[in-house]
């Protein structure tokens, strides 16, 4: 009984759709659990308890401000969960995929924004004294998504350095741009045409990076901080006309906004 309500947990007022979703992720999630313990890969047991962890937020929020969620924002927001760690991580769909990580990040994007924009806009409708603009709530919301995109990539950067991931993803290029390699002090040295790349380490290992040079997440981390961007660009700028005309025409972002507790 207790396994069944723990599998079931959501939100007070999640539907039977969203209740079956988190009973299938947190299945799927088990059984990927029961698979790293076996292979003994400690990295990935962490991710997976991080993904069950994670799942519990949703419920968390709702209680702790005392809010309502909508069941396509829990939908969503469970699925990115599902789909960044355990499908993106550890059945690497960020190899197999290469728009696996561009489309997840715009995405995050769209939804910091949305709850940005819900918490700004929810604390405007509860004021008599003050009055928000819609262009501040959509700017406000809009700046909410972006530090949130940051500090993520914060997070994948801390996971690389202190558990040996790589969230980061490398690169090959063919240019280079850079001071270290220049000949003479505070001149910058182009290498164009790089057809490979050899590493040497101190136990006399020759790794060959056969295409280029390896970028070690750098491009990785501002692409996915620019299509971060793209979403909460585009979230924000539906929720700047949603806020100034209350039209039917942009009701559909309610779907992803949070709303006062009953």
């Amino acid at each position: 009984m207790i396994i069944v309500k723990w599998l079931t947990h959501s939100t007070n007022d999640a539907s039977k759709f969203v209740k079956a979703i988190y009973v299938l992720y947190r299945l799927i999630a088990l059984i990927m659990l029961g698979s790293q313990i076996w292979l003994g890969q400690g990295n990935e047991i962490l991710i997976v308890l991080l993904t069950l962890i994670l799942f519990e937020i949703p419920a968390i929020i709702e209680n702790k401000f005392k809010i309502m969620i909508p069941d396509i924002l829990e939908f969503v927001i469970i699925s990115f969960i599902f789909s960044s760690t355990i499908l993106g991580e550890l059945s690497d769909f960020y190899g197999h995929l290469p728009f696996w990580d561009t489309g997840l990040h715009t995405l995050n994007g769209f939804l910091a924004a949305g709850v940005g924009y819900s918490s700004i806009y929810l604390l405007n409708e509860g004021m008599t004294s003050i009055r928000l603009t819609p262009i501040f709530i959509a700017i406000t919301s809009f700046c909410f998504s972006m530090t949130i995109g940051i500090m993520w990539e914060f997070g994948e950067f801390t996971a690389d350095q202190w558990l040996n991931t790589d969230m980061q993803k490398d690169r090959i290029v063919q240019k280079v741009n850079s001071v270290e390699l220049a000949d003479k002090p505070n001149t910058v040295e182009h290498v164009k045409k790089i057809d490979y790349t050899v590493i040497h380490t101190k136990d006399n290992k020759n790794i060959v990076v056969k295409g280029g040079y390896l970028d070690v997440g750098l491009i990785d981390t501002m692409k996915d901080l620019f299509v971060n961007l793209i979403g909460a660009i585009f979230f924000s700028i539906f929720g700047y006309f949603y806020s100034a005309s209350h039209s039917r025409r942009y009701k559909f972002i309610r779907n992803f906004m949070v709303s006062k507790g009953k």
